[in-house]
């Protein structure tokens, strides 16, 4: 197995197992009792599949799970620019630390912090990012020659760069330091489409610990209750910092 499809099992895994040890049912929209605690089930059976190169990801009994991320960032063939971006931060900031601290006097603390702003997120960029990597995985179902009865798509969504802002009638706006897709009106319609193919799609956002489950033949219920929603793209910095001390060698 290469690294990278190892690590992209890990990946799958980690986020499978953080749904399982955090999943509650505030989180699920449109299910009935019974349905939860039959996903429960699912979630608790699902096995990774053996053929990892494979369609789908966790298989369960005459059932799957498929796994993916998306991104608010902007996205070109080469991925995800905020991923990009902040990987090349990182690897300059260590290795401009690990250059002063080399440079320093003997037993004196050094301490240094990089940052840069956060790149163009927004919720055109995350609507296209579930719309294109949906239809990707649909195609793999599609082509699966063992198709199975249950379906739950796993959406991962690795930024915590867009903000929801929730308006009822005569309340507070309510606040969300990530992107919720439960009142998504437009794209719940688009994803109603397939809801012969996949039951459930999950999404999770790991750095909020945010979960929503939707049980997708019962979004035009769930879009009649939709108060009216607002998304913006949250502003700040990516930032690393770094102290240590340079000892003398023994």
């Amino acid at each position: 197995m290469s690294k990278n499809q190892e690590y992209q099992n890990n990946t799958e895994q980690r986020c499978l197992d953080l749904l399982k040890n955090n999943l509650n049912e505030k989180d699920c929209f449109g299910l009935s009792n019974q349905q939860y605690i039959e996903l429960q089930t699912w979630l608790k059976d699902a096995n990774p599949n053996q053929n990892s190169n494979k369609f789908p990801d966790f298989i369960f009994n005459d059932g799957f799970i498929e796994h993916f991320a998306v991104t608010s960032s902007l996205e070109d063939k080469k991925g995800a620019k905020q991923k990009r971006e902040s990987l090349v931060l990182k690897n300059k900031s260590e290795h401009t630390f690990l250059s002063n601290l080399d440079t320093s006097e003997e037993n004196t603390l050094v301490s240094r912090s990089y940052s840069h702003p956060f790149t163009q997120h927004s919720h055109s960029n995350i609507v296209n990012s579930i719309k294109k990597n949906w239809v990707k995985h649909i195609d793999s179902y599609e082509k699966n020659i063992s198709p199975h009865t249950n379906g739950v798509f796993l959406l991962e969504y690795i930024d915590l760069n867009i903000e929801t802002a929730i308006c009822r009638e005569n309340e507070p706006a309510e606040i969300f330091k990530t992107y919720r897709i439960s009142v998504d009106k437009d794209l719940l319609k688009w994803i109603y489409k397939f809801k012969e193919k996949v039951d459930y799609f999950i999404l999770i956002n790991s750095p909020s610990l945010s979960i929503e489950v939707i049980r997708i033949d019962s979004i035009p219920n769930l879009i009649e209750e939709i108060p009216n929603v607002m998304y913006a793209p949250t502003v700040g910095f990516e930032a690393h910092r770094y102290i240590g001390i340079k000892r003398k060698d023994i």
